[in-house]
Protein backbone atom coordinates (compact mmCIF):
# COMPACT_ATOMS: atom_id res chain seq x y z
CA UNK A 1 0.00 0.00 0.00
CA UNK A 2 1.07 3.49 0.11
CA UNK A 3 2.15 3.47 3.39
CA UNK A 4 5.15 1.04 2.00
CA UNK A 5 7.00 4.29 1.09
CA UNK A 6 8.27 7.34 1.74
CA UNK A 7 9.92 10.20 1.27
CA UNK A 8 12.43 11.51 4.09
CA UNK A 9 13.78 15.76 3.45
CA UNK A 10 16.89 16.33 5.44
CA UNK A 11 18.86 19.91 5.27
CA UNK A 12 22.11 19.72 6.63
CA UNK A 13 21.18 16.73 8.41
CA UNK A 14 18.56 17.61 10.24
CA UNK A 15 14.93 16.03 9.48
CA UNK A 16 12.58 18.50 7.65
CA UNK A 17 8.97 18.57 8.62
CA UNK A 18 7.76 21.86 6.86
CA UNK A 19 6.86 22.93 3.87
CA UNK A 20 7.04 19.52 2.21
CA UNK A 21 4.77 19.10 -1.19
CA UNK A 22 4.26 15.49 -2.43
CA UNK A 23 2.25 13.82 -5.51
CA UNK A 24 2.10 10.90 -6.90
CA UNK A 25 0.05 9.56 -9.72
CA UNK A 26 -0.06 6.08 -10.90
CA UNK A 27 0.63 5.02 -14.50
CA UNK A 28 -1.22 2.94 -16.94
CA UNK A 29 0.44 -0.65 -16.18
CA UNK A 30 0.33 -0.02 -12.48
CA UNK A 31 3.37 1.69 -11.27
CA UNK A 32 3.60 5.02 -9.21
CA UNK A 33 5.02 8.27 -10.44
CA UNK A 34 5.85 10.19 -7.19
CA UNK A 35 7.14 13.78 -7.04
CA UNK A 36 8.15 15.44 -3.96
CA UNK A 37 9.72 19.10 -3.53
CA UNK A 38 10.41 21.89 -0.31
CA UNK A 39 9.85 25.28 -0.47
CA UNK A 40 12.52 26.94 1.91
CA UNK A 41 14.57 30.26 1.92
CA UNK A 42 18.16 30.38 3.34
CA UNK A 43 20.73 32.59 4.14
CA UNK A 44 23.72 30.57 4.22
CA UNK A 45 25.29 27.86 2.24
CA UNK A 46 22.27 24.70 2.68
CA UNK A 47 22.67 21.14 1.79
CA UNK A 48 19.35 19.19 1.46
CA UNK A 49 19.24 15.47 0.75
CA UNK A 50 15.76 13.61 -0.12
CA UNK A 51 15.71 10.19 0.01
CA UNK A 52 12.59 7.97 -0.92
CA UNK A 53 12.44 4.92 0.61
CA UNK A 54 10.32 1.95 -0.74
CA UNK A 55 9.90 -1.84 -0.71
CA UNK A 56 11.41 -1.83 -4.19
CA UNK A 57 14.58 -0.47 -3.13
CA UNK A 58 16.07 2.77 -2.06
CA UNK A 59 17.17 6.55 -3.71
CA UNK A 60 19.07 9.62 -2.48
CA UNK A 61 19.45 12.86 -4.45
CA UNK A 62 21.46 15.91 -2.89
CA UNK A 63 22.09 19.71 -3.92
CA UNK A 64 24.05 22.21 -1.81
CA UNK A 65 22.90 25.74 -2.29
CA UNK A 66 25.49 28.10 -2.40
CA UNK A 67 24.95 31.09 -0.48
CA UNK A 68 27.03 33.97 -2.53
CA UNK A 69 27.91 37.31 -1.81
CA UNK A 70 25.29 40.04 -3.17
CA UNK A 71 27.61 42.06 -5.30
CA UNK A 72 25.31 43.87 -8.07
CA UNK A 73 27.37 41.19 -10.82
CA UNK A 74 26.04 38.44 -8.75
CA UNK A 75 22.42 39.45 -8.46
CA UNK A 76 22.11 39.97 -11.93
CA UNK A 77 23.12 36.61 -12.73
CA UNK A 78 21.54 35.28 -9.87
CA UNK A 79 17.93 36.41 -11.07
CA UNK A 80 18.87 34.89 -14.65
CA UNK A 81 19.46 31.98 -12.83
CA UNK A 82 16.33 32.10 -10.71
CA UNK A 83 14.47 32.80 -14.04
CA UNK A 84 15.57 29.90 -15.55
CA UNK A 85 14.58 27.74 -13.19
CA UNK A 86 11.04 29.14 -12.83
CA UNK A 87 10.48 28.24 -16.60
CA UNK A 88 11.91 25.09 -15.86
CA UNK A 89 9.59 24.81 -12.63
CA UNK A 90 6.78 25.77 -15.28
CA UNK A 91 7.79 23.78 -18.14
CA UNK A 92 7.41 20.69 -15.33
CA UNK A 93 3.89 21.69 -14.63
CA UNK A 94 2.71 22.01 -17.94
CA UNK A 95 4.34 18.41 -18.70
CA UNK A 96 2.29 16.97 -15.28
CA UNK A 97 -0.60 18.53 -16.48
CA UNK A 98 0.22 17.04 -19.88
CA UNK A 99 0.44 13.53 -18.51
CA UNK A 100 -2.87 13.58 -16.17
CA UNK A 101 -4.86 14.23 -19.72
CA UNK A 102 -3.57 11.33 -20.87
CA UNK A 103 -4.35 8.90 -17.97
Amino acid sequence: GPDDSYFVWKKNGQKMKACITEQSHTLFDGRVHVLSWVKDSVSENTEYKCSFISKAGNTMSEVRITVEDKGSAGQDEWTKQFDNWRSAISEHDKMMQNWRKTW
